[in-house]
């Protein structure tokens, strides 16, 4: 599904999957989509969720309204470099997600952690995995 032409969310062996095209800005407006995509794909569940924010930066706004754990079991955020990173970590220090949040720079190993069963609770941030 299209994001206001600013990403893209789709359902893939049960995670979702949120790709920011790398550098946009993301306002109240397209948070307010993706989390209607979210909600639309998730159908009431749950489901782990990997974001791609490679250069993505949020209005205040859109940082309180995004993530929402009513469609969210866990979140992986996907970067590529220190400056994603230290914006992740920085970012996610303010929030209280209430699923585990985890930052990877790889999507094969952020795609292992969603699946793997878990009895995490709260927001975790990680180092590089």
């Amino acid at each position: 599904m299209d994001i206001k032409g600013k990403g893209t969310v789709e359902l893939s062996d049960g995670v979702l999957h949120l790709r920011w095209n790398p550098g946009v800005y993301i306002g109240i407006d397209v948070a307010k989509a993706a989390l209607e995509a979210i909600s639309t794909l998730a159908r009431g569940a749950r489901l782990p969720m990997l974001v791609e924010i490679q250069g993505v930066t949020h209005s205040a706004a859109a940082r309180k309204l995004f993530p929402d754990a009513s469609s969210i079991s866990r979140m992986a955020l996907l970067g590529t470099s220190p400056v994603d990173r230290v914006i992740a970590m920085f970012r996610l220090s303010l929030i209280s997600a209430g699923f585990p949040i985890r930052y990877f720079t790889s999507a094969d190993k952020a795609r292992d952690w969603l699946l793997k069963p878990s009895d995490e609770a709260g927001t975790l941030l990680g180092g590089t995995r």
